[in-house]
């Protein structure tokens, strides 16, 4: 009896341990629109810097004629998350009801839809100019990333294509 006693008081005191040493990760704040600690105006910063990078890596992998360069331009400027795509103020978002929210990214994802239409279409008129050599390594440097990562201009990474041919 004693030793069950004894038991159950060291159970109950790991327990309420592990309770007060989880706490802190669950009162992190990290909702559906992104305002965690690796979403909102903080990852946008970062995500436009390495959009930057990967652009910029991606043209000079082409090597570009100055033939090229207006489509090149206008392709980069159609990408949807250019510029002025942000993403709705928390603060004003908490405002809102439910419908109401629901209504916003409603319309959030027809105009994303709609700037990709655009995007496509930019996309499509610059992969018309390229040659055969630069539509190649275009289409290995825009191909989804390692493990079904959400891709764009990552490139094959070091362990060449994602899906690489099989052998026979």
């Amino acid at each position: 009896m004693l030793k069950s006693k004894k038991l159950r008081i060291a159970a109950l005191v790991i327990g309420a341990t592990a309770a007060v040493l989880s706490a802190p990760s669950f009162a992190q704040r990290g909702g559906c629109m992104g305002d965690g600690p690796m979403g909102g105006r903080y990852a946008e910063g970062r995500y436009a810097d390495r959009m930057k990078m990967h652009q910029q890596r991606l043209h000079d992998a082409l090597k570009l004629t100055p033939q090229q360069e207006g489509a090149w331009s206008k392709f980069q400027e159609s990408h949807p998350f250019a510029g002025s795509a942000k993403r709705p103020d928390p603060v004003d978002m908490a405002k809102l009801t439910a419908p109401e929210r629901a209504e916003k990214m409603l319309e959030r994802q027809k105009q994303h839809q709609e700037a990709m239409s655009q995007h496509v279409t930019a996309m499509k008129d610059f992969y018309a100019q390229l040659t055969p050599e630069q539509k190649k390594t275009f289409d290995e440097q825009t191909q989804m990333g390692k493990r079904g990562q959400r891709g764009g201009m990552r490139g094959p990474g070091p362990q060449g294509p994602v899906n690489p041919p099989p052998a026979n």
